[in-house]
């Protein structure tokens, strides 16, 4: 790799211009009022000027040099800036294409570093030609990964399961939060009860069905149209201890990371996902955050058959796979979680009381209605609710019955989900803190709930268990320092994570 001095392809300029110009407008719109409305092209025109000005001199006086053990960015403006990037402390780099990339034709090279800032933005974004950015990666791989792959090879490498466009569409429609579906299915019943009124009674609906209809869209249309561009043509494969994934239709992804990487593997599934036997795995891995700070976790396989999912599960991170002696919730936990649902079962009947009278009331008042539909539509109200808490009863049952706690000698799992089921596998050598809590309601039962943090993709998550006995979740704290005095706790995979045994510790709250 030259050490040469090398700056990103000229075509920045343009992109970051146009990406500042939208926000000058949103300016001078709100100014309007006190700027003569025939300047206001004029002085559209000169901030245009003055952004490829300035983008014109910042990457004119940035520079890149790839050396034998880091990158260093440089930066000589009124600002000065230089970001040196040693490869012992990345985590990917990465090649992402967006359309103003496709009609450049160039590519982005992001470089993520193992660290809690870089979890949230790629700590480097660097613009080149297709062929450079993905000579640039494979070479800078090899320093990561001990290993090389051309460009050429990974487009001849076979995926560790076939994912055709169906099982594309499929992930897309079914991967989405159950909860997310139900409110958006509420919002499209809303938009037809509004349409049915318009049409049969004669009624001018207004805008409520317009509006709920948009709210359709957004909250379960376009995450299903999104989710589908961002995974088609997916790819996943293994190469020595580094896993490569490659997707997206319109904007294209190239990831890989070693596997050390990995914090923790969940096994995914909607209700929807489960009913017809399918289930998608995720991990978390710190440093593979895209460009703008879009945050998601990699998918290691998409929705597919139970046996595809352990199969892929098995031959691609084997490390978080052991044999399971899962322990279920006690009695006490299944009281808990009754109570919990009688409150909030009280909770939406007493919010069901007003708008079930006022729609009684409209229903009522409206000529055009009559006979059957009348009744479904004054009852209609009384009746999600009772039917809401019927649900909210069934998935206390369900949730008491599919919880599930495991504490293996390298690894630990959690099971939840009434509803969307998750069984998360983790590493306890990438755990930062555990909270053990116990409610009021709890503390009668002699049961109590644990919190396992640890970074991950999304900057940090929280992974919470469901009602155990305390001793069983201070089991995790127990063999974390355990493994810590007795030399076992693999440093070497925590990067950033900084146990920390000091201070007052309560029986309630345990901290590493």
């Amino acid at each position: 790799m030259s050490s040469e001095k090398i700056r990103c392809h000229p075509t920045v300029i343009v992109e970051k211009t146009l990406g500042a110009f939208p926000s000058v407008v949103v300016v001078l719109i709100l100014l309007v009022a006190w700027i003569d409305s025939s300047a206001i092209l004029s002085m559209l025109v000169l901030a245009l000027v003055a952004l490829l000005l300035f983008y014109y001199r910042q990457w004119k006086r940035t520079t890149i040099q790839f050396n034998d053990t880091d990158v260093v960015i440089e930066r000589d403006t009124l600002f000065q800036m230089k970001k040196t990037l040693p490869y012992a402390k990345m985590a990917s780099v990465n090649v992402n294409r967006d359309i103003p990339n496709r009609l450049f034709g160039t590519s982005k090279l992001l470089i993520n570093i193992n660290s809690g800032t870089s979890a949230m933005v790629p700590e480097a974004v660097l613009t080149f030609e297709r062929d450079v950015a993905e000579r640039l990666r494979s070479e800078m791989s090899q320093r990561l990964y001990d290993h090389d792959i051309s460009p050429d090879e990974e487009e001849t490498i076979e995926s560790l399961a076939t994912f055709t466009p169906l099982d594309v569409i499929m992930h897309g429609l079914l991967s989405v939060s159950t909860y997310q579906t139900l409110l958006g299915s509420v919002f499209l019943a809303y938009s037809l009860f509004e349409l049915y009124i318009s049409t049969v009674a004669g009624v001018q609906a207004g805008g409520g069905a317009m509006f709920s209809l948009l709210m359709f869209v957004a909250v379960q249309v376009a995450p299903s149209v999104s989710l589908i561009l961002r995974y088609y043509n997916y790819k996943v494969y293994r190469r020595g201890d580094t896993v490569y994934l490659q997707h997206g239709l319109i904007r294209t992804y190239k990831t890989s990371f070693d596997v050390s990487r990995i914090n923790a593997v969940r096994v995914k599934s909607t209700l929807a996902a489960r009913l017809l036997g399918r289930s998608c795995i995720e991990a978390e891995v710190v440093g593979l955050v895209s460009e703008g700070g879009e945050r998601s976790r990699p998918v290691l396989c998409l929705l597919k058959d139970d046996a595809t999912q352990q199969r892929v599960l098995r031959e691609l991170v084997p490390e978080f796979v052991y044999e399971r002696r899962p322990n279920k919730q006690p009695e006490g936990a299944k009281r808990v979680l009754l109570i919990r649902a009688a409150v909030t079962s009280l909770v939406v009947a007493l919010a069901m009381v007003v708008p079930s009278v006022y729609v009684y009331r409209e229903v009522a008042a409206l000529t055009g209605v009559i006979g059957t539909p009348s009744v479904v539509l004054q009852y209609m109200l009384p009746l999600v609710a009772a039917l809401a808490i019927l649900a909210i009863l069934y998935a206390a049952h369900v949730s008491y019955r599919v919880t599930e706690f495991d504490a293996g000698e390298d690894l630990f799992t959690f099971v939840n989900g009434a509803v969307d089921r998750e069984t998360v596998v983790m590493n306890y050598d990438k755990v930062q803190m555990v909270w053990i809590t116990q409610g009021p309601v709890a503390r009668i039962f002699g049961v109590s709930r644990g919190s396992v943090y640890m970074l991950s993709s999304t900057g940090s998550s929280s992974i919470s268990s469901g009602y155990f006995p305390g001793s069983q979740l201070e089991r995790i704290n127990e063999i974390v320092m355990d493994r810590i005095t007795s030399g076992r706790y693999d440093y070497r995979k925590t990067a950033l994570l900084k146990p920390s045994c000091q201070g007052s510790v309560t029986p309630k709250e345990k901290s590493l």
